[in-house]
């Protein structure tokens, strides 16, 4: 190592699940990447591996923002920066995975929706989770994204005003 003894900080102690849960991830990670390079091929030859790699990515970016509780902030950085690390070198090569949620719904839009839900408090058609990214490689669409969009909820008319109820009078 090249720190004195004196200065090196032990790494932090983590639960079983906590190890094998990064371990998850990390190898998904890996897997993503290795896909990744593999798919290092000429224009049109490789989306397949590409489109894995990126759903790969995709998929342990979103299981780390979801877990973020179960780890230290040092664990989850360092897992963080090595996942954005292979996200950027596949955007690099001309890959962009792109997540659509809060996004302003339109059917002219190239995405599939999956289920139409009533929301109250929409005013337009909005996408609330985005069930697979669109991702596209060196601007060809190689996936199209599938989502969850929220709909305004239909107005209730309101009931009918019923009459004053008839006055009774007191028995004399």
């Amino acid at each position: 190592m090249r720190h004195p003894p004196q200065f090196r900080i032990p790494r932090p102690p983590l639960d079983p699940a906590q190890a094998e849960w990064i371990a998850a991830v990390l190898d998904e990670v890996a897997a993503a990447e290795a896909l990744a390079e593999q798919a290092r091929t000429p224009r049109g030859a490789g989306t397949d591996a590409l489109l894995g790699a990126a759903v790969g990515i995709w998929r342990a970016l979103r299981k780390l923002d979801r877990q973020t509780g179960s780890l230290s902030a040092a664990d989850l950085r360092q897992v963080r920066r090595q996942v954005h690390a292979s996200r950027q070198a596949l955007a690099d090569d001309g890959l962009e995975i792109q997540e659509h949620d809060g996004m302003p719904f339109d059917s002219g839009q190239s995405l599939e929706a999956l289920v139409f839900q009533d929301e109250p408090g929409l005013d337009r058609e909005v996408v609330l989770e985005t069930v697979r990214p669109s991702v596209y490689f060196r601007g060809e669409r190689i996936q199209m994204g599938q989502v969850i969009v929220g709909r305004p909820a239909p107005e209730r008319s309101p009931a009918p005003e019923q009459g004053p109820a008839p006055e009774q009078q007191p028995p004399a």
